[in-house]
């Protein structure tokens, strides 16, 4: 198969030429405008290969995930961002990476195109955003530019692990009693049957055989640990449908009992600093449960890095709505069975920025006026402005902000609804003879 080069050579190209003729964004005027820490930063998440289960001979493309955790978007700083696809130690291709606005809801795919054909084996592949290092002056951070993995090419039909865990603790003997089950089926969703599975649980390594309908089940018991065991069940030197490690968590689950896990993501927040609110309905939301906190510990609850677990009574389904900072943020239904897990992700968005702006009727500044938004307070100034305020974004349109507005002399005057988007910066003017209470 022959390679197209006529995008590398493009870029390269474009690269230089945009730094002879481009003077809109000069290195010292754009240190100047954008220099702060992380001003663009793009982050590769992940790197994969399509078709998953290539024939032999058939084209294969790489493909990425990418955001930008930066404050500003990539266009604005540089138009010939690369991106750079090795293959087994050579240079394969380069692309140029479109405009990404920053925050992780808006994440881009890219994809290098045809870069190889599929010959079996094992094959090492590395993908490198700003290749060429045009946003160095930016202080884009290069440890998350980059990520490598081996990907193997199989000569027949590949087979996908599914497993689950569940845990019950022993009092007794303080040891957990582990129950690994799972099944193995092709690309065909064909039973696999009489195949040996590889289990790591932490250090120990067991295996185990598929039955005739390519199902498997293992259980042990290890010491109560107070700290997450990691869990990967594979086929060996199978390395085409990796599934995601598991965790035994560091829970006391007794009989009837399940677990809740919530991992949050987030570019800049965590549960230490963005507690969650959990309303929890048991079967239907004429039963609210209860309500916790991610910042309430007790036996029943738990937290670990970003998770934040919980024990619930099993057997039952739960319909759960979180909250951030008493504003909704995202919600599920699920059935919970015994000494099972249930993990769910939670995107904690970024925040966004307002400063509001107090005049009366002749458009004269309103100086020491108190605003309230919501959970959010400050004073106007001399101009009438009050400092930028951290706020977290509106999550549901029918759930705008409206901000109350406290004269000195006691009246009260208020803004208009309004809507923010994660790391919007907005400025809200409240004006006198405007809406009343």
């Amino acid at each position: 198969m022959s390679y197209d080069n006529t995008l590398k050579i493009f870029a390269i190209g474009f690269f230089a030429f945009s730094l002879v003729y481009n003077t809109s964004f000069g290195l010292t005027e754009s240190v100047g405008l954008f220099g702060q820490t992380n001003s663009v930063d793009l982050v590769l998440n992940d790197i994969w290969m399509e078709p998953k289960n290539p024939k032999e001979g058939e084209a294969v493309s790489i493909h990425g995930s990418i955001y930008n955790a930066g404050v500003i978007p990539s266009g604005d700083a540089s138009d010939a961002v690369t991106v750079g696809f090795i293959v087994n130690g050579e240079l394969a291709k380069i692309v140029l990476l479109e405009n990404i606005l920053p925050g992780l809801e808006n994440g881009v795919e890219i994809s290098s195109g045809p870069i190889l054909d599929a010959v079996s084996g094992k094959h090492i592949v590395t993908v490198i955003i700003n290749y060429h290092d045009t946003l160095s002056h930016l202080r884009d951070n290069p440890e998350n530019n980059i990520v490598q993995k081996r990907i193997q090419i199989l000569d027949g039909t590949p087979s996908l692990v599914k497993y689950d865990i569940y845990q019950k603790y022993d009092g007794k003997t303080n040891k957990q009693k582990i129950t690994i089950q799972g099944k193995i089926t092709d690309i065909f969703q064909e039973k696999v049957n009489n195949q040996k599975v590889i289990l790591d649980i932490g250090d120990i390594q067991e295996s185990v055989t598929t039955d005739v309908n390519g199902e498997f089940s293992f259980i042990t018991s290890i010491p109560f640990n107070d700290e997450p065991i990691k869990v990967s069940a594979y086929i060996e030197d199978d390395f085409s449908f990796l599934e995601y490690p598991q965790m035994i968590l560091p829970l006391k689950i007794n009989n009837e009992q399940s677990a809740l896990v919530i991992h949050t993501t987030s570019a800049t927040n965590d549960l230490e600093n963005s507690a969650l609110d959990l309303a929890i309905f048991q079967d239907s939301y004429e039963n609210l449960f209860k309500i916790i906190s991610t910042d309430g510990f007790d036996d029943q609850n738990m937290q670990t890095d970003d998770s934040f677990l919980t024990i619930l009574p099993a057997n039952h389904e739960y319909i759960v709505e979180i909250y951030l900072e008493g504003r909704f943020l995202d919600a599920f239904q699920e059935d919970f069975v015994e000494n099972a897990i249930v993990k769910k992700e939670i995107i904690i968005p970024e925040y966004g920025q307002v400063k509001f702006r107090v005049l009366d009727e002749s458009n004269e500044s309103q100086i020491n006026v108190t605003v309230d938004n919501w959970i959010y307070s400050s004073i106007t100034n001399e101009d009438g402005m009050t400092e930028w305020i951290e706020m977290l974004p509106t999550i549901i349109p029918s759930e705008p902000y409206v901000a109350k507005a406290t004269l000195s002399d006691g009246s009260v005057i208020w803004s208009e609804p309004f809507q923010l988007e994660s790391e919007e910066k907005k400025i809200i003017s409240i004006v006198k003879g405007g809406l009343n209470p």
